[in-house]
């Protein structure tokens, strides 16, 4: 019989338990005798850990940006705009402007100002799928993408995904 327990599984509890039942036994049908069955079982409570999928981001930079090309891992759940911010990739479009006034200026992650949008090389389904809003402001431009509504790994799946940052700028 299989325990269920896999190698890097954790005990995160173990106990005792029983449970009390009444059995009864007769001789040759005429008398009955009761008799308490105590049964004890171990409890064992595991915590299973598990590895989160990783995504690997290749980022392509425009020559005007004056900045070499990397690649950045990323967990799958991750959001494309905040993950590169922390690891240090320069994001704002200056050529970008808003969806909604047509100036410019950064909307702090809302979806208007197209700062953060990138181009999607390969590994489009990676990435979770666009909404309504994000189709309509790149509807010219279908391998587009906003970073601040991306989360890579989508379906926790892994692989690479290659993007070009900054594409107005080429």
């Amino acid at each position: 019989e299989q325990s269920g327990i896999l190698p890097g599984d954790v005990l995160s509890r173990v106990g005792i338990t029983s449970n009390s039942k009444k059995a009864s036994s007769s001789s040759f049908g005429t008398k009955q005798k009761q008799q308490q069955q105590q049964q004890q079982m171990f409890l064992l409570a595991v915590k299973r850990l598990r590895r989160k999928p990783r995504v690997r981001v290749n980022l392509q930079y425009p020559a005007s940006q004056d900045e070499q090309d990397e690649t950045i891992e990323l967990f799958a759940g991750e959001n494309l705009r905040m993950g590169m911010l922390v690891r240090g990739v320069k994001l704002n479009d200056p050529l970008a402007k808003r969806f909604d006034t047509k100036t410019g200026g950064n909307c702090g992650a809302g979806g208007l100002c197209r700062t953060c949008a990138v181009a999607v090389q390969n590994g489009a389904d990676l990435l979770s799928p666009p909404k309504l809003g994000e189709k309509q402001i790149f509807k010219n431009a279908p391998r587009w993408r906003l970073a601040c509504k991306t989360f890579v790994g989508y379906g926790m799946k892994e692989g690479d995904i290659t993007i070009r940052v900054n594409p107005r700028q080429e």
